[in-house]
């Protein structure tokens, strides 16, 4: 009989032979948690505990999702892993959405809105709206206002009663809702959201889900939201087989909703909870696993964990301090060329990570002039690019044309010739039938203020979107989308829109890589019949993760990236850069008393690294035309000093010392006459 343990060290063997009930796996950094959760669901399978199809995993990204269905695959067979329900939380949320979202009016072929578009519909709602002031308010604030209400679980109704004070923001939030249920439109946090008010609703439905998931396993736990937590819960209930697999010291993104909380009072809400620590970090060397534990041992609320390192003591943490920001850049660049030409290391081996995007910009430069390759994580999303939203516009309104935001896309480009006063009209035509606008062009010729020219124009596009249709049903979505393409004239309004010839190339071979796309989905679903509906879905979910891709992909040289991004992935080197108390804690985490997030972004950025950690600071800046000295991250002193390669602030001040007592020393013998050496240069100083 296979063992499932085999190479697995103690805790690792007790998370994986665990049978029901509820288990807390806290995973340290580096300590093989994907591992633990794919054995174990193997071995429930091989074992018999339950069906394939009693399977529910869930984690946070596109790749995560692969890399569990793969390993699962391996362990287990291909058919197995694929009767399992193996994805990321939207993935399941669309997945319940399909299947039973017409029980609160969503119909099957929904499509799902980016954030461009979910700020316009609120620029529009926000424009419409009577409340005083509105229309100076800040789309982006409401969006983020609403988006946190829905991850904490909080409909409209109750969001209303909730925050009396918030009227404003409670009275779009209702507006947003009913226009995108009237558009049959959903935004990403919907997908969490609106099964949760089906499960709610709807108790019968809850109950078919609860029967067919016997096992139920979330992977970084310490990410998930009031909603996620809520939904996981639902789900595994009444048996609470639910394996929750984190780290506490890594949780970092509260700002988009996510509750530490959940993490941490798991065992105390959930009876005979038991608790696994997976304690032996795989990834780096003890001192830079000891060193940064030294760190995030000074948050004031975490799980108690002693984590050590399995590859040995490895080098200490190296610092560095510049004398400004130029000579902090140059110093990195500088190191990894050296690295590159006299070491196994190359420069792919390399990450430089940064608090903000913004601070980018010097390291970049430095990185140029030594001609060192690198690649910018978090660069303008394939899915982001003009061309490739006016294509996609096109695919969902043919899937969804009560697709209103896609279709006022569809009108403009290429320019459909019908006017903005046209479309007010049927927009209040629709209004006060409480229609669709689509169903009102449908209906044109009952507007009568609209004119003859007006109401053929009309005409011809309903025309057209009934030819298409019927094209895009047939399922040869290729084909089709490549004669819709030829027959409006896109890519010669690609031409007249952008005169630069690379810049017109370069769109143009963005827009055959979105048809191959199609083409390579269309294949990959040959046996059943592709839809327009099923394409949206998976390259939605693909773009709501700008760094996925990037993860996917092995880096053709130093990687840059914010330490948000960095979370999930490793490098030989790491230099953690820019670390300026102005800049790290952000001022905003000391506004709002939020310093232990902060503390648990540095952990995630040293624990980053495999074999060496640099990190490295200016000594001055220039701040509004002064230059300033620079205070060194505080996160720098709390790293023990047996694992650095020196005191934070002395050895360089040190060095620089007794090289100015040397500098001077040779003037003083040069003007006295007693010196005969070559001259000292000086621009190093």
């Amino acid at each position: 009989m296979r063992s499932f343990v085999d190479g697995l060290n103690e805790s690792q063997k007790k998370a994986v032979l665990h049978n029901g009930g509820p288990l807390l796996v806290l995973a340290g950094a580096g300590s093989g948690k994907t591992k633990v959760l794919t054995m174990r669901i193997a071995r429930l399978v091989h074992e018999r505990h339950c069906s394939p199809e009693e399977i529910l995993a869930v984690t946070f990204t596109n790749k995560a999702a692969r890399e569990m269905r793969e390993r699962v695959a391996q362990l287990t067979s291909q058919k197995m892993a694929e009767a399992m329900t193996l994805s990321t939380f939207h993935s399941l949320g669309v997945k319940i959405l399909r299947e039973c979202g017409e029980s609160i009016g969503l119909k099957k072929n929904f499509t799902i809105i980016d954030e461009h578009e979910k700020i316009a519909t609120l620029k529009s709602i926000m424009r419409a709206n009577g409340v005083r002031g509105l229309k100076n308010e800040d789309p982006e604030d409401f969006a983020v206002k609403i988006s946190l209400a829905k991850s904490a679980s909080i409909s409209p109704d109750v969001y209303k009663d909730e925050k009396p004070d918030e009227t404003k923001i409670a009275r779009v939030y209702a507006s947003y809702s009913s226009v995108l249920l009237r558009r049959q439109t959903v935004d990403f946090d919907d997908l969490l959201l609106l099964p949760l008010q089906i499960f709610t609703k709807h108790p019968d439905l809850l109950k078919k889900y609860q029967s067919r998931y016997h096992f139920v396993s979330i992977d970084e736990f310490q990410d998930t939201n009031a909603a996620q937590m809520r939904l996981a819960s639902l789900l595994s209930h009444p048996q609470n087989n639910l394996m929750v697999v984190g780290d506490d010291d890594q949780g970092i993104y509260s700002w988009r909703g996510a509750e530490i909380g959940n993490i941490l009072s798991f065992s105390a809400k959930y009876k005979n909870c038991v608790t696994i620590i997976l304690d032996v970090n795989y990834r780096s060397s003890h001192q830079i696993v000891a060193g940064a534990h030294g760190v995030v041992a000074n948050n004031r609320v975490r799980k108690h964990k002693v984590i050590t390192a399995h590859n040995g003591d490895g080098d200490p943490i190296m610092h560095y301090k510049g004398d400004d920001e130029e000579d902090e850049a140059l110093w990195i660049a500088s190191k990894i060329q050296e690295h590159n030409e006299h070491t196994s290391w190359s420069y792919a081996d390399h990450a430089i990570l940064l608090r903000t995007n913004a601070m980018m910009r010097r390291y970049e430069e430095q990185l140029r002039k030594k001609k060192i390759p690198y690649t910018v994580s978090g660069a303008t999303s394939f899915y982001e690019r003009k061309e490739i939203k006016d294509v996609i516009s096109y695919l969902r309104f043919f899937a969804n044309p009560e697709d209103e935001i896609s279709m006022m896309r569809v009108l403009k480009v290429p320019n459909k010739g019908i006017t903005p006063s046209s479309l007010e009209l049927l927009d209040d035509f629709a209004g006060l039938r409480k229609m669709s606008l689509w169903d009102a062009m449908v209906r044109h010729r009952d507007v009568v203020k609209i004119s003859d020219d007006q109401h053929d124009k009309i005409d011809t596009f309903v025309t057209f979107f009934n030819k298409y249709d019927k094209m895009f049903r047939s399922g040869a979505l290729t084909a089709t989308i490549r004669t819709l393409l030829t027959e409006t004239k896109y890519l010669e309004h690609l031409a007249r829109a952008y005169k630069d010839e690379d810049d017109r190339t370069h769109r143009v071979e963005n827009v055959e890589e979105m048809l191959h796309g199609i083409e390579i989905y269309e294949r990959k679903f040959r046996k059943k019949t592709p839809t327009l509906s099923g394409f949206l879905q998976e390259i939605a979910l693909m773009a709501s993760e700008t760094d996925d891709s990037e993860k996917d992909s092995k880096p053709k040289g130093v990687t840059m990236m914010t330490l948000h991004k960095s979370k999930g992935l490793e490098f030989p080197v790491v230099f953690l850069a820019g670390l300026d108390k102005d800049y790290v804690p952000s001022p905003r985490a000391i506004q709002e008393g939020n310093i232990d997030e902060e503390r648990r972004l540095f952990y995630v950025g040293m624990t980053r690294a495999r074999q060496r950690l640099y990190c490295t600071y200016p000594g001055t800046k220039v701040s509004r035309g002064k230059i300033r000295t620079v205070t060194p991250c505080p996160f720098l002193r709390e790293i023990p000093e047996e694992y650095l390669d020196g005191k934070i602030g002395e050895r360089e001040d040190q060095e620089k010392m007794e090289y100015l007592d040397d500098f001077f020393k040779k003037m003083k013998e040069r003007f006295n006459g007693d010196d005969t050496s070559e001259p000292v240069d000086a621009e190093i100083v």
